[in-house]
């Protein structure tokens, strides 16, 4: 008896909808990108490469802002409520603050990884600059600075609101050690989902490592880009997260 779940047609509209809109988005950027194989070598308009990225930095920020007001909203809810409250509601609210709140770390880390990006770039332009003995301004530089400081500033407010729905005093640049006893003081049903999450994320970049691989030698076949830093940066991902098990085994499985 074949038991697979069958799409239905909306489902199946909007799958297709889904796929044309996906696809004329990458055609716009690629468009917008000027990306082309001139002479055989993949080229594209960097200036506005990086008006994506700050477009995306500043969304992701935006999102994570919003994600903070809601999770501190719904724990004000949650304080604010009697003793003789619904049980249902006094949950829901719980469960809303929480939900919020790791949304708001989730998009917190995208942030910072778009804001990383940014800034690097920024150093290599900086340095391309001076090493060619081009002139510059400050004020180039300036969104670069920007993100740096909502950087530090965000970063204090993310661990303060956790210190306030968590009741766990953790400073705003923990240490391992810290970071381990915050998560001990998770119940247990989230202890349990944080496990199975780390072990899944470990599993995917097992598996998904060697595709970048094989992206990163495509990108030097088909065009003039150094791709040696980001073979090394790959490779010692790939051992890390390996080669951290060991720990693991030696722990769990030890007289």
């Amino acid at each position: 008896m074949n038991t697979s779940k069958k799409l239905t047609t909306k489902q199946r509209v909007l799958f297709y909808l889904g796929i044309v809109t996906v696809s004329a988005l990458v055609g716009g950027i690629t468009g917008a990108l000027g990306l082309g194989l001139g002479d055989k070598v993949l080229s594209f308009n960097f200036a506005i490469f990086m008006t994506f990225v700050y477009i995306l930095t500043v969304m992701s920020i935006l999102v994570t802002l919003w994600f903070m007001y809601q999770a501190n909203h719904y724990q004000n809810c949650y304080e604010a409520m009697d003793e003789d409250a619904d049980e249902d509601e006094s949950y829901e609210i719980y469960r809303k603050t929480f939900k919020n709140l790791g949304f708001a770390s989730t998009f917190y880390n995208v942030s910072v990884a778009f804001i990383f990006f940014s800034i690097d770039v920024g150093i290599c332009d900086f340095h391309d600059r001076i090493s060619n003995g081009l002139a510059f301004k400050i004020t180039t530089y300036v969104v670069e600075a920007i993100f740096f400081i909502l950087l530090f500033v965000l970063q204090v407010a993310i661990f303060k609101l956790t210190q306030k729905i968590r009741h766990y005093k953790l400073s705003a640049f923990p240490t391992i050690k810290e970071v381990k006893e915050f998560a001990y003081s998770y119940d247990e049903g989230e202890l349990q989902a944080n496990y199975e999450q780390a072990f899944l994320i470990v599993f995917n970049l097992n598996q998904y490592l060697p595709f970048v691989y094989a992206i990163l030698c495509v990108l030097a076949i088909v065009s003039s880009l150094d791709v040696t830093s980001g073979l090394l940066v790959t490779t010692g991902i790939y051992i890390y997260i390996n080669l951290a098990n060991i720990r693991f085994v030696n722990k769990y499985f030890r007289k």
